[in-house]
């Protein structure tokens, strides 16, 4: 963050708030507490992500954050990959459905 010719660094907040700005996080963070674990293309759909690439970097970021983990499946072509809250992941979404119930209330008017 720069303030005045300073850099200042706001750390970790600023990277996690900073991801969790970003389009469509908020949602695949709503989405992954609904079920236990979901599907890569259920995420994609369930979302509204138009680009598979945009949602693997989103799913990445949260996966770095500790937000979120991935789960490989099956030993053979082609895999399936499921993602899932992680403990800290959980705790964020409990946070974030009342903002996303207030936002979808106050942006009827």
């Amino acid at each position: 963050m720069d303030y005045r010719g300073k850099t200042i660094c706001i750390l970790p907040s600023e990277k996690i708030l900073n991801v969790l700005g970003k389009k469509y996080t908020l949602l695949i963070i709503a989405l992954l507490g609904n079920q236990k674990r979901v599907k890569f293309n259920d995420i994609m759909k369930k979302t509204g992500c138009p680009r598979p690439n945009l949602l693997s970097i989103r799913l990445r970021e949260l996966e770095e954050l500790g937000l979120i983990k991935k789960r490989i499946m099956g030993e053979n072509r082609p895999l399936s990959v499921e993602y899932m809250l992680t403990r800290d992941g959980k705790k964020l979404r409990s946070l974030i459905i009342p903002i996303l119930a207030w936002i979808e209330e106050n942006s009827k008017n």
